[in-house]
């Protein structure tokens, strides 16, 4: 509900009040009648109207004098002052009625509807006027409020940039601290962008290419390394998978090999370079040592069991040439067996030679698996175990066909001789990638994880009889297939996978080992 505006009704009669306040009488005015200047004046310090009616003809202190009174008020000077007058209207009378400060007249005797559309006209003015200030004060408050946000947003500024400043200072250290370090250390260092090209390079890495790096700032790496295309590939792949890479790479400029470490960012890789050459020649005599060292194992290993059967055989010589006696049909034997035995070493040991020749045709796996099934099946249940095929369809690939047969069963027969009574051996094939994998798996009692180093080792063996050479042969013969060997073991057993790669044509480098 609005709130009622107050009209003061100024009238030296009390009967000219009564009769102004029936007319205006409305739930929208507040009327206030008083009948001297001294009383009205007590009226406007107390509250605030919104305009006066005013009786000219006022004894004592007339209207007009009032009305220059009111005026001189400073929170009077915009109440409309109306004055109801009973004397002539003359021009002089009137102008002495405005310029003592009244807005309109009503002359007596009036009409109602006149006064009352006088005073509902005041009224709505005074609405829009009392709207206006609301506005205005609105307005200032706005601006106010809008002065204080401009002023902190002005220190808002003013403190960005001092942080901008700073931050720039502090990013300008902390590139210098960086830029240093990798300045200071020992490994090249370069970044590309995504287009290859390089953005940093320090000082260890303009040694390495041979270039300053105001050559090589700018330029790509298909520029620079054109004759490493297997560097180039391996960054390339670190930035498209988005994933570190590690290899190793020999830099044809100076003959040095590096262990090149590539770390992928944003539109940026990262690559560390990290001399390896010393290590390299390291590896290298080592290897010649480890190699040395087999040699020797080998050639004691095979001095001692060929060393056997020749005592045995030699034994037989000398007592036949004391001529004492005759040698019997089964010394005979016994001299054939230790001969054809010395003889199953030195072919073993030769199957061994990583050069030996191939023949490798496109043919089944598992029909040479199903053609010494039989045979395995029959070893097997000689000593109460069993053995079950696992066989999946695989594709054919290419393989020399008799050293796969030895490597199978070398590797079953090993598996047999590993169980007890009971035992199931487990022969199975599947593709797994783009590789056929063939896997022997035993319920033996494992292999010993401290000799576990030393399996495939030639002439070294746990068990009271063989040569060693048995899984030393598999392995020779997986390398010449490009083939590998995985052997896990526990106390559950020994499971040995071989895993050739899928070869879908007969590549000629294929026919002897790498």
């Amino acid at each position: 509900m609005e709130e009622k505006i107050n009209i003061l009704m100024i009238d030296g009669q009390a009967e000219n009040l009564i009769a102004l306040a029936a007319v205006l009488k409305s739930p929208e005015y507040n009327l206030v009648g008083v009948t001297s200047g001294e009383e009205a004046l007590k009226y406007l310090l107390d509250q605030d109207f919104a305009m006066i009616l005013l009786d000219v003809q006022m004894s004592g202190v007339n209207g007009l004098e009032i009305a220059r009174g009111i005026r001189t008020w400073q929170k009077c000077q915009n109440i409309p002052i109306i004055f109801v007058s009973a004397i002539s209207q003359t021009e002089e009378s009137l102008l002495d009625g405005y310029t003592s400060g009244a807005v309109d007249y009503i002359f007596r005797p009036f009409k109602p509807q006149v006064l009352r559309a006088k005073v509902d006209s005041f009224h709505r003015l005074y609405k829009c006027q009392q709207q206006m200030d609301k506005q205005r004060k609105l307005l200032q408050q706005q601006v106010l409020e809008l002065d204080k946000l401009n002023e902190q947003l002005t220190m808002t500024t003013i403190e960005l940039c001092r942080n901008e400043v700073l931050l720039e200072n502090i990013v300008a250290e902390r590139t210098r601290r960086i830029s240093s370090i990798l300045e200071s250390i020992k490994d090249g260092f370069f970044t590309v962008d995504a287009d290859y090209k390089f953005t940093y390079i320090n000082g260890t890495a303009e040694n390495i290419f041979g270039k300053s790096r105001q050559y090589l700032l700018g330029k790509t790496l298909f520029e620079v390394c054109r004759t490493n295309p297997a560097f180039i590939e391996n960054i390339i792949v670190s930035c498209s998978d988005d994933k570190p890479v590690c290899f190793e790479n020999m830099c044809s400029l100076n003959e040095r090999w590096f262990e090149v470490r590539a770390y992928p960012a944003e539109n940026s890789v990262s690559v560390y370079l990290n001399d390896i050459t010393e290590r390299k020649l390291i590896d290298k005599e080592m290897a010649r040592f480890d190699r040395l060292s087999l040699i020797g194992e080998m050639a004691a290993g095979i001095a001692h069991e060929i060393r056997n059967p020749m005592t045995t055989v030699r034994g037989f010589l000398q007592y036949a040439k004391s001529g004492k006696t005759t040698l019997s049909s089964s010394n005979l034997d016994l001299m054939m067996d230790e001969l054809d035995r010395a003889n199953t070493i030195i072919t073993e040991f030769l199957s061994l030679a990583k050069n030996k020749n191939t023949d490798k045709k496109l043919q089944s796996l598992v029909r040479v698996i199903e053609s010494l099934l039989p045979f395995i099946q029959a070893e097997a249940i000689m000593d109460d175990k069993a053995v079950v095929p696992l066989i999946n369809t695989i594709p054919e690939f290419y393989f020399d066909e008799k050293e796969v047969r030895q490597l199978i069963l070398n590797l079953t027969m090993n598996g047999l001789e590993a169980m007890q009574a009971g035992g199931i051996l487990k022969i199975s094939t599947y593709k797994e990638g783009d590789e056929v994998v063939l896997s022997v798996e035993d319920q033996g009692a494992g292999i010993n994880p401290e000799i576990m180093d030393k399996v495939g080792t030639p002439f070294f063996t746990t068990k009271d009889s063989g040569t060693g050479l048995g899984l030393a042969v598999c392995y020779s013969i997986a390398a010449r297939h490009q083939a590998t060997i995985e052997i896990k073991s526990g106390d559950w057993g020994t499971v040995i996978y071989v895993r050739f790669k899928v070869c879908l044509r007969d590549d000629p480098t294929n026919k002897f080992a790498y």
